[in-house]
């Protein structure tokens, strides 16, 4: 049996008494002796209780747990991840070991088992009663280790990490073995801050690698036949089998992208992110969520620094949080080729409750875990190991159902890679990418779906075939986008430079997408410079927008995706941009001045709004954007609110409102819950056609539905919630579906959307969106999208709420006629600006009267 896992609930007693310990005198004066004064909070009803089965001084900074045959508890106690100067305990790591003799759920009994390693990462108990342990740098074994006290020297070298690299968690870890295949091991490594490595098995199997992200492998128990499994990893630092020997992994996130990922570990899987890209996982290039060709995204989001992993019975899985102070329960459901999974709390706890691996006793009775305590990284002298009592054991035997393991022919491969399913297209790749005469003799520019050439070149790309990269010229010039960011990523993955006139011509398109830009951009930088700097394509794209030497579309498109607090976007840049002769860059202009904070985009806006010789959609793009200015513009709104042009006018009254000039009656709206009465509504009171430009000013409306301040469109906005930009390609996706999750948020909220409502010790309330964790202070992103820090030492209590930070109400100061348009736009949003529509008298020329004296810009 393979001790492993854990779960946590609701609690009904927990021992903090002082327990009388049997051990080696060693001296233990420099640990804390500071106790334990809270109990876990029980959120399982299996749960009969949860014990503090051992805390500091006996044992400190505990990372890997595994529980014997026998019941003894093993556990890694880490005495030098970022140790400091000032700290007394022993200079490296060790295996202690625990034992409850008298049953009550407090161990008297601890020995050390062994002495020497330094950042120890996890342990386990596989076949044979052998002890597995990893650190930064190896895997080992200990022979035997079950039925010893004491370790007899080194444990066994099985797989060695030759790496510079020595941050302490981010190396080798997350020891998995399932026990219905006993005789083999798979184990995680993180993203190692870039930094080459080389693996080496007990056969002297080698495989290499650097910046591409972290990874997972797998090997024989003895370490020979050692294979990668799967790459674009932050870190995958726990792993499990679930019952029915399908592998996961916990993986953190780069700071700037939550969350933290649940990920279905399946050969050949590329999870996005690449460390050669920067460490933000920002970069136009990877990807978190699976978005980008040949990669997958996570099957459940988790908690924050999500550490172990551990089957809990039947289509269940536990995972640690160490900064939400945590421990999750993950159901599992089938999709497809893969799963989604749940997320709910299953034991809960103060700050100082930080949890880390698992394992269960032989007998499914008991779950132990460890638990670091403090916040701090550097070791300090605190510790716990809990231990949770269930009322019904947990089922930890392998199901007897399992479906035998095999792998696609090269025909059926070859027939999955235009798939709806992207595990089904990522087992085809893996295939086939083994198999380059099969790839050589399809004829795969004659294959009509897209996605199924996208991922042909993927599989070229990751083979050996003699002259595959001669394939990039035509995936670039191909039709589908898809197929053309495979094709842009190679050149920067490889450095092609060869292909340097290739990637701009992609610029010259007609059909450009933005993720074409971005990619084009990136492979651009990458391939000219080796800076080591976290790149960021709005230098570029200013200087695309701002040459008038290049297409109008691309210069729009570049303006489009420059953030508006970019420092080169000028208020003055901006003004002369909206002079252009061509629409489509005023109008890009507009949209941005809009959006700008200076104050002397007023002038600007005023000038174009009151201008009738031209197009509609840009005056009235510029009459929204004199919301937040509105006292001040009263003269020119209220003339426009009389224009003869219904457009003109309608959106001049609408900012009037907006901006506290007039008031206005809407009809009352139904109750968020009351989705058949808002579809009445919505049908019965209309009196337009829906209008998607008129939706998007609603969008990026600072006065009505502000859907801008925490979600993108097509490059503009915010990214504190979900990018809508695609959101219309979402299953059922109608106007019915997005007026249920507008007007009701919490009707379906993924589970990395929950917000945080913390309390502090000077008693304030706050709740916002986790969007940065490192240092002393913990950044959130409020329900009005501004972000606000909160120094994690004054927080007193922190919990996750179940309901969306996305407020109720939105729609409600809206006309009927209005949510229509919003709809449209969400349903029907274009990545290209319309065409112009010019008012009936716009009979004058560009330099036409308009209809006010304004200021000229500054």
């Amino acid at each position: 049996m393979i001790s492993r896992q854990i779960f946590l609930l609701p609690i009904i007693s927990i021992c903090i008494a002082s327990a009388y310990f049997c051990h080696a005198q060693d001296d233990l004066s420099w640990a804390s002796s500071e106790k334990t004064a809270f109990t876990p909070n029980i959120h399982h009803p299996n749960i009969k209780s949860v014990s503090l089965f051992a805390a500091n001084p006996e044992i400190v900074t505990p990372v890997g747990i595994a529980v014997a045959p026998d019941g003894r508890v093993f556990v890694q106690e880490n005495h030098t991840h970022k140790r400091n100067s000032s700290y007394k305990g022993p200079k490296t790591d060790r295996i202690l070991v625990f034992e409850d003799k008298d049953k009550d759920g407090v161990a008297e009994d601890r020995s050390v088992f062994y002495e020497g390693h330094t950042f120890s990462t996890d342990l386990l108990f596989g076949p044979g009663g052998h002890l597995y342990v990893s650190t930064r740098w190896f895997i080992g074994r200990f022979p035997d280790a079950a039925t010893k006290a004491k370790a007899e020297g080194e444990p066994e070298k099985l797989i060695l990490c030759e790496t510079d690299g020595d941050y302490p968690h981010n190396g080798v870890g997350g020891l998995a073995i399932d026990p219905a295949n006993p005789e083999w091991l798979a184990f995680g490594f993180g993203e190692n801050l870039g930094a080459d490595y080389t693996f080496v098995g007990t056969d002297g199997v080698k495989l290499s690698g650097g910046a591409e992200g972290g990874s997972t492998y797998r090997c024989r128990t003895d370490g020979s036949m050692l294979t990668r499994q799967t790459t674009g990893h932050w870190n995958a630092f726990g792993m499990a089998y679930d019952l029915d020997g399908n592998l996961f992994s916990t993986d953190n996130d780069p700071n700037a992208i939550p969350p933290n990922r649940l990920l279905h570990i399946v050969p050949g899987a590329d999870y996005g992110f690449e460390y050669r890209y920067g460490r933000s996982g920002l970069h136009p290039l990877v990807c978190w969520y699976g978005e980008n060709p040949g990669t997958l995204g996570m099957i459940g989001a988790l908690g924050e620094a999500a550490c172990g992993l551990v089957p809990h019975g039947p289509g269940k899985l536990l995972s640690a949080s160490w900064t939400d102070n945590r421990v999750d329960l993950h159901s599992l459901t089938a999709k497809g080729e893969s799963f989604t999974a749940t997320r709910e709390p299953f034991l809960s706890g103060p700050d100082d409750f930080r949890p880390v691996h698992f394992a269960y006793s032989a007998d499914g009775r008991y779950l132990y875990f460890t638990d670091w305590v403090k916040l701090s990284y550097p070791v300090h002298g605190n510790g716990r190991i809990w231990r949770v009592e269930f009322k019904q054991p947990i089922t930890l035997e392998p199901s007897s159902k399992r479906t035998p393991a095999g792998e696609l022919s090269t025909t059926e491969a070859l027939t999955k890679l235009g798939s709806d399913d992207p595990y089904a297209r990522t087992a085809a790749m893996h295939v086939l990418s083994k198999t380059p005469d099969a790839l050589a003799a399809y004829d795969w520019q004659s294959e009509a779906n897209g996605i199924a050439r996208a991922h042909y070149a993927l599989a070229l790309k990751r083979s050996d075939a003699a002259s595959r990269v001669d394939i990039i010229p035509a995936l670039l010039k191909d039709d589908d986008s898809e197929v053309r960011f495979v094709g842009i990523k190679w050149v920067a993955d490889e450095k092609l430079i060869q292909y340097e006139s290739n990637l701009k011509g992609v610029l010259n398109r007609s059909d450009l997408s933005r993720r074409d830009l971005r990619a084009v951009v990136a492979a651009l930088s990458r391939i000219s410079s080796d800076s080591k700097k976290e790149f960021s394509p709005d230098e570029t794209l200013l200087e695309l927008a701002l040459d008038t030497d290049k297409p109008p579309s691309l210069r729009a498109m570049s303006l489009a995706n420059v953030k508006v607090d970019h420092p080169g976007l000028t208020v003055a840049n901006l003004a002369s941009l909206a002079r252009s002769q061509n629409h489509v860059v005023r109008l890009e202009a507009v949209r941005s001045l809009a959006l700008h904070a200076d104050a002397d985009r007023a002038e600007v806006l005023a000038e174009i709004a009151a201008d009738q010789s031209l197009d509609d959609n840009l005056r009235a793009d510029a009459i929204a954007g004199l919301a937040s200015v509105a006292q001040d513009q009263s003269e020119l709104l209220d003339t426009l609110s009389s224009d003869a042009n219904p457009l003109i006018s309608a959106e001049a009254k609408r900012t009037r409102v907006a901006g506290g000039l007039v008031e206005r009656q809407v009809d009352i709206k139904p109750q968020a819950d009351q989705l058949e009465k808002w579809i009445r509504l919505i049908h019965r009171e209309a009196t337009e056609e829906p209008d998607p430009a008129v939706g998007r000013r609603l969008f990026f409306h600072s006065g009505f539905a502000g859907c801008y301040k925490c979600h993108t469109m097509h490059g503009r906005g915010s990214s504190v919630g979900p990018d809508l930009t695609n959101i219309r390609n979402q299953e059922d996706a109608a106007q019915e579906w997005f007026l249920k999750h507008i007007v009701n948020p919490n009707a379906e909220m993924a589970p990395y959307y929950r917000p945080q409502q913390l309390l502090t010790v000077d008693g304030q309330v706050l709740t916002g969106l986790i969007i940065g964790k490192e240092g002393k202070k913990q950044a959130y992103v409020a329900a009005d999208g501004k972000v606000f820090y909160v120094d994690k030492e004054d927080v007193e209590e922190r919990r996750e709420l179940q309901t969306s930070i996305m407020p109720t109400g939105l729609l409600d100061a809206m006309s009927v006629d209005e949510i229509r348009h919003l709809i449209a736009y969400l349903l029907h949003a274009n990545e290209r600006p319309v065409q112009p529509r010019l008012s009936a008298n716009a009979n004058r020329s560009r330099t036409g009267t308009p209809l006010l004296p304004v200021p000229s810009s500054r």
